[in-house]
């Protein structure tokens, strides 16, 4: 099975440890991507180090290309890169998996009531059956009369048990009341 992971090497790194254990081969896109480590000798010789950022679209891809297709692929993207993660999508194997962690802000409506990212994203993937597509919204935690954003290890933990077994859409925290979020 080869892994793409693409955003997960702060937040999301002990997911990315998680995806790589049950991986033959992984790539790692990141900015800086040849300077990351799990710190583990067996899951780093597993991965190909790819430094790109997906803010430069044609190389990003041209450097995915070759590699792909990915059988998994655990991805942290900021909105809009709507055309990469439809190309991204194309890079999934027929029978593969994508589960891609989305912040809080990606379930709101878009500009003139248009459909929130997340809900694009799920229409776009319905369209291909051979895909199982599972999206993690990151919310936060309100103690008290407090609230906060989720720690690394509760985002990891979101996205490991959507790696395990996926389901449409897997909220991290909570998202409501919006207006207790963290400020």
């Amino acid at each position: 099975m080869t892994t793409l992971l693409l955003g997960t090497t702060g937040m999301l790194s002990a997911a990315a440890a998680h995806a790589v254990a049950r991986s033959k081969k992984a790539v790692i896109v990141s900015r800086h991507a040849d300077a990351f480590s799990f710190n583990n000798d067996v899951l780093d010789h597993k991965i190909t180090a790819i430094n790109v950022s997906y803010d430069d679209e044609a190389a990003f891809l041209d450097a995915l290309e070759p590699l792909a297709p990915f059988d998994l692929a655990l991805t942290w993207m900021h909105p809009p890169a709507d055309i990469l993660r439809a190309a991204l999508d194309g890079m999934i194997a027929s029978g593969g998996t994508l589960v891609e962690v989305m912040g809080s802000r990606s379930i709101l409506l878009g500009k003139n009531g248009e459909a929130s990212i997340a809900e694009r994203r799920a229409q776009a993937l319905a369209l291909q059956p051979d895909i199982t597509y599972a999206q993690v919204i990151l919310g936060f935690v309100i103690e008290g009369a407090t609230s906060r954003w989720l720690t690394h290890e509760e985002i990891s933990a979101a996205a490991i048990e959507q790696l395990q077994r996926p389901r449409p859409r897997l909220v991290a925290g909570t998202l409501e009341p919006w207006d207790r979020r963290p400020k």
